[in-house]
C-alpha cells in the first residue's frame, strides 16, 4: 500500500493535480496517525501553557494532578475550528478547514480539596487529505480521512497544599479510511479500493503538581509507551483481499514539563515543554518506519491577567486576558526534513455566572513548514471555545 502512495507522489510532480485537506496539508503517509495536538483547553491555548496551571473553576485538560483544587463538581467542554492556507514549490495555493469537538472533562470531588475522580474524552490527531492525479487518460484519486481520540478515567489526590499526584487510565481509539479510485477514460466503471484502519489500545498517565515556593508552581506528565492495535479492513471486489489484517503499533512515551509564576493574585507567566520521540519510538510490527517520522517537540510561553475579585467593578475587570507564543516541530517528515511550526496565541474569558461559570475563547495564528526545506509551507489559524461550569450536586434543600 505504501508503494501506491509513493507512486502517486511521483506522478504528482509531472501531472495536473489538485489537493484538498482537512486540518493540514502535512502528514500523509501509510503509517501516519494524523497531525498531533497538545491536550489543551482553550484557556491553555490562549496563554500557550497548561501543565502547571491550577484553577478552582477550570479543569486542566493536560494535567489531572491539578484537579484537587476544584471545590465542586466541574466540567469543561471545547469546540475548535482550524483554517489552513498552504502553497508548494510551484506556488499552487490550497485552503483547508476543519471544525470538531475538542474535548470534554468532568471532575467530581470525593473529598473536598483532597480526592477527585474524573472522566473525559479528547481527540488528539486529525487527518483528512485528498489527491487527484491525471496521467495519460487515467484519473487517480486518493482520500485519507479520520483521526484518533482518547477516553480517560483518572484519580487525583492532594497530599497537602504543596503536592498532588494523579493516575489516569486511557483508552485510545479511532479510525482512518484510505480510499483509492482509478478512473479509466475508456471504461465507465472505475476501480475502487477502500481500507479501513480501526485503532484501539490501552494506556496510562502519571502526573504531578507542586507548589515548592511561594507563587511558583511546577507540573509534570509522563505517559509510558503503549501498544496500539490496528485492524485493517479492506473493501474491494476480491474476497481474498477483503480479509482483515492485524498490525501492532508501538506509540512512544510522552513527556511534559511546565512552570508557572504568579506575580500577584491576578497576573501570571508560564512555560510548557512537550516531547515525544516518534523518530525512534514509533514502531510498526516492531520495525521503525525510516525517514517518515520525527521527534515531536513543543515549547510554549505566555502570560495571563485574571479577573478582579472585587464584588463591584466594571465588566472589563471581570474578564481574563491571555497571550502567548509557541515553537516546535510536528512528528512527520516532509521532503526529508523536519516540519517546524511556530505562532502567536490570544485568549479571552467572559463570565456566565461570576466565579461559577465562564466561557474561554482562544485565537491562534501560526506557520508550519518552509519551502526552503519542505514540500509545502502552511499558515494556519485556530478559533476555539471552552464552556466551564462548577455546580453543587447531591445537596438536599429543605422546603
Amino acid at each position: 500500500m505504501l508503494k501506491r502512495v509513493v507512486l502517486i507522489y511521483s506522478l504528482i510532480i509531472g501531472s495536473i493535480f489538485s489537493l484538498k485537506a482537512g486540518e493540514s496539508i502535512f502528514g500523509i503517509n501509510d503509517y501516519s496517525l494524523g497531525l498531533l495536538h497538545p491536550f489543551y483547553s482553550n484557556s491553555g491555548i490562549g496563554r500557550a501553557y497548561e501543565i502547571a496551571n491550577q484553577d478552582s473553576l477550570r479543569l486542566n485538560f493536560m494535567n489531572f494532578a491539578t484537579w484537587p483544587g476544584i471545590s465542586n463538581p466541574t466540567y469543561g467542554l471545547s469546540l475548535g475550528y482550524t483554517g489552513a492556507f498552504a502553497r508548494d514549490e510551484i506556488k499552487s495555493d490550497y485552503f483547508n478547514d476543519y471544525m470538531n469537538f475538542q474535548g470534554g472533562y468532568l471532575g467530581i470531588p470525593i473529598i473536598k480539596k483532597k480526592l477527585v475522580v474524573g472522566l473525559g474524552l479528547q481527540p488528539f490527531s486529525n487527518l483528512e487529505q485528498s489527491f487527484k492525479v491525471e496521467d495519460e487518460g487515467v484519473q487517480k484519486h486518493l482520500l485519507i480521512k479520520g483521526g484518533l481520540s482518547k477516553g480517560t478515567l483518572n484519580v487525583s489526590y492532594a497530599f497537602n497544599r504543596y503536592l498532588s499526584v494523579a493516575l489516569g487510565y486511557e483508552y485510545n481509539f479511532g479510525r482512518i479510511d484510505r480510499s483509492y479510485i482509478f478512473e479509466l477514460s475508456e471504461s465507465l466503471n472505475p476501480l475502487y479500493f477502500e481500507y479501513q484502519y480501526w485503532y484501539y489500545g490501552h494506556g496510562m498517565e502519571i502526573s504531578g503538581f507542586s507548589n515548592p515556593l511561594k507563587n511558583l508552581y511546577v507540573g509534570m506528565i509522563f505517559r509510558p509507551a503503549f501498544t496500539l492495535t490496528s485492524r485493517i479492513k479492506p473493501n474491494t471486489g476480491s474476497t481474498i483481499i477483503n480479509r482483515s489484517k492485524i498490525k501492532k503499533l508501538e506509540i512512544p512515551a510522552y513527556y511534559g514539563f511546565g512552570v508557572k509564576y504568579d506575580f500577584n493574585r491576578r497576573t501570571s507567566v508560564g512555560l510548557d515543554f512537550i516531547y515525544q520521540d516518534w523518530e525512534n519510538g514509533y514502531k510498526v510490527e516492531g520495525v521503525t518506519p525510516e525517514n517518515l517520522f520525527a521527534k515531536y517537540q513543543r515549547v510554549g510561553f505566555g502570560l495571563e491577567r485574571r479577573q478582579s475579585h472585587k464584588l463591584f467593578t466594571n465588566f472589563f475587570e471581570k474578564m481574563d486576558y491571555r497571550a502567548g507564543m509557541f515553537y516546535g516541530q510536528q512528528n512527520m517528515i516532509s521532503a526529508g526534513e523536519n516540519v517546524k511550526e511556530y505562532g502567536l496565541t490570544l485568549g479571552l474569558s467572559m463570565p456566565i455566572t461570576r466565579f461559577k461559570s465562564r466561557i474561554d475563547f482562544s485565537f491562534l495564528i501560526g506557520k508550519r513548514g518552509s519551502l526552503d526545506k519542505n514540500q509545502y509551507e502552511e499558515t494556519f489559524i485556530k478559533f476555539g471555545i471552552t464552556i466551564n461550569a462548577s455546580e453543587i450536586w447531591f445537596v438536599k434543600f429543605e422546603d
